[in-house]
């Protein structure tokens, strides 16, 4: 640890995970273990240097998961276990990301300043009700890989405008001022050139967007298989903008293989980084690279996504060669890497 510290400097902040599948997947049977002994999630990463849990938020999902309701009470465990809590609001009542930016239903009919007021108010009573249980998030992600706009078709980009985009982000931030005054901001966009980055965060500048923190997605399979491209977008952001830059979603395998039917994200063909070979050694040494990286760049910190998606009887993963459990559901070690830094 002090050798790390003193080579590339300072320790990095946010060492966490995104486990928004876990109540799903308990309720699936799934159990989780560490040595052969049957563990809490929460207990295996807490014991492996994990310091922050992202979750993520869906306004009215068809089922349960990723409700209001079930976030609460997976916040409320987390903070049981002195995690600190990064919300992330999808604004959408399923997946939100680069190629989709749905409105809620409940919104569907509303116009763009009614969407606004919507978001708002929305926004507003979530928060509330976590202060009122006692689990309110430590840093707030208004909008999900936002590259492209969210809540489309009013805050969409397409038309290289993006007035109605930072309108709507800034209401995001305004409530989470408003109701966490005391929680950071976090906008999150995907590992794109570096050209379209400074072009979207020098709008949110030029808006005066009120925010803390940058959030990036990294995959190589999407983003380049090299980690230049996380290294060069981190000083390039970091530089122009003077704000903490972090890796909020990445992964990789730890395998090719898979033990359910459900065909992985990512498998044969898939576009790997030839240093690091889809193995559990693999696996570890792609994330203390990757930490690195971030850190010698002047990034503050990585989140793993979805280290928990193992497969059941009943859930089927399309992950499970990305997590950090092998098919046991044995923790393979890997987030014990977040320990050097």
């Amino acid at each position: 640890m002090l050798f790390s510290l003193l080579v590339y400097g300072q320790s990095l902040e946010f060492k966490g995970a995104d486990i928004s599948y876990l109540d799903e997947l308990e309720n699936s049977g799934a159990d989780f273990f560490q040595n052969g002994q049957k563990k809490e999630l929460f207990e295996i990463l807490k014991d492996s240097g994990v310091n922050w849990i992202r979750l993520r938020l869906w306004h009215s999902p068809q089922n349960a998961y990723c409700s209001t309701k079930n976030t609460i009470y997976m916040a409320k465990r987390a903070k049981s276990y002195g995690f600190k809590i990064l919300l992330d609001f999808h604004y959408s009542d399923y997946w939100a990301d680069p190629e989709k930016q749905n409105v809620p239903k409940s919104w569907k009919n509303m116009n763009f300043e009614q969407i606004k007021n919507a978001m708002y108010e929305y926004t507003c009573s979530v928060l509330k009700e976590f202060a009122e249980e006692n689990c309110s998030p430590d840093m707030v992600q208004i909008g999900n890989e936002i590259i492209n706009g969210m809540l489309w078709p009013f805050g969409s980009i397409s038309n290289g405008k993006c007035s109605n985009l930072m309108d709507l982000v800034q209401t995001g931030c305004k409530a989470a001022r408003t109701v966490c005054p005391n929680a950071k901001i976090m906008l999150h966009v995907i590992c794109t050139d570096n050209q379209t980055l400074q072009w979207w965060f020098s709008q949110a500048k030029r808006y005066s967007v009120d925010y803390d923190v940058i959030g990036l997605s990294y995959y190589a399979y999407w983003h380049g298989a090299s980690l230049k491209v996380p290294e060069n977008a981190i000083k390039i952001l970091k530089k122009k903008f003077s704000k903490p830059v972090c890796i909020v979603e990445t992964h990789y395998p730890w395998t090719l293989d898979w033990q359910d039917n459900m065909k992985n994200n990512v498998g044969e063909g898939s576009a790997l980084i030839k240093e690091f070979p889809p193995t559990q050694e693999g696996q570890k040494a792609y994330l203390r690279t990757l930490c690195s990286v971030v850190q010698k760049a002047g990034g503050s910190g990585v989140f793993w996504w979805e280290p928990d998606m193992i497969c059941t009887e009943t859930f089927k993963s399309d992950g499970e060669n990305l997590g950090w459990f092998d098919f046991n559901h044995n923790y393979n070690g890997t987030a014990d890497v977040f320990k050097e830094f």
